[in-house]
């Protein structure tokens, strides 16, 4: 207890952020969109360059953002198939994104940052590009119902700057150059500027919620698909790596399964306000899920043994 009540603690900040966030939106007015532009284009990819440019190594970690991907692909077709099945109708693809599309970005990273030290966080930009390339393609294209082609969605992944930045990251890293001091910096600014843009720009997010739009057996399998198939997946991988592979450190592994416990992604609200999918009930979703990560994520980590 003492260490799940820990955990919750070190938590609750962030969640604070969130409510700051709402806050502002609601009553004085944020504008998430630039914030959030910001963010991508600026901050997580000097975060980024610098985790990667660090870090030491090894082949093994190439494997992180296709085992993710992999993960996030059986799930999104699996409750695609089931939401056709209950519904038949456009909820089947929100029920699909909600469910395999994790918040690896704005609420994964700065749980990361929080929870491990800095060795293991490039790791863990390794794994962040699986969650791009899914949400960048399959995500997009069930959000889409088909509008897009492959090579269309494909090309909104050369878009993303954080790709550039870690592959500058490699190559920095390959060469052995070390970073200068004063860039060390200023990137550490930037990590924390990251945490509080990206916690304030869920809780914008979320106050543009007009109405909440209870939906019971929706949300019941949201929570089973993304808080008990997702993390059961990865906790099966996590003990095949123990067992047979070894291919992975234990923080790695903890990596894999804290990624596996958050809420489902910000930009779901994004993907259905644009395509009309129900976005109300997408908005009350992520808020609601949301919430219960804070209390969630503490418990599955002391239940695992990983924290």
């Amino acid at each position: 207890m003492e260490i799940f009540l820990n955990l919750v603690t070190n938590l609750f900040p962030l969640y604070l952020l969130i409510g700051a966030g709402f806050l502002v939106g609601r009553y004085v007015g944020l504008d998430k969109q630039t914030m959030a532009n910001l963010v991508m284009y600026l901050c997580i990819p000097v975060v980024a360059f610098g985790f990667v440019a660090d870090l030491e190594l090894k082949p093994a970690y190439a494997l992180l953002p296709v085992i993710t991907f992999l993960i996030q692909l059986v799930i999104g077709y699996v409750m695609l198939r089931v939401g056709k099945s209950v519904y038949g109708d456009a909820r089947a693809n929100l029920l699909a994104m909600c469910t395999a599309m994790g918040n690896s970005g704005y609420f994964g990273l700065p749980l990361v940052l929080l929870l491990f030290e800095d060795r293991w966080v490039g790791v863990y930009m390794f794994m962040l590009l699986g969650f791009l390339l899914y949400e960048a393609t399959v995500g997009y294209y069930i959000a889409a119902r088909g509008k897009f082609t492959a090579r269309e969605s494909l090309l909104k992944v050369v878009k993303f700057p954080s790709v550039y930045a870690i592959s500058a990251g490699l190559l920095i890293n390959f060469m052995d150059v070390p970073l200068p001091d004063l860039f060390k910096t200023y990137w550490t600014y930037f990590k924390g500027a990251y945490v509080i843009l990206g916690m304030l720009i869920i809780g914008a997010a979320l106050s543009k919620l007009q109405r909440l739009v209870l939906a019971p057996k929706f949300l019941s399998l949201v929570m089973l698909g993304k808080f008990v198939i997702w993390p059961l997946m990865a906790y099966g991988f996590i003990l095949a790596d123990r067992a047979y592979f070894h291919m992975f450190e234990e923080p790695v592994l903890m990596l894999i399964m804290v990624v596996s416990l958050v809420p489902p992604a910000a930009n779901i609200a994004a993907f259905t306000a644009q395509f009309d999918i129900v976005p109300e009930k997408a908005a009350t979703t992520i808020m609601l899920t949301t919430v219960f990560a804070l209390f969630y994520i503490p418990a599955i980590l002391v239940l695992t043994g990983m924290h």
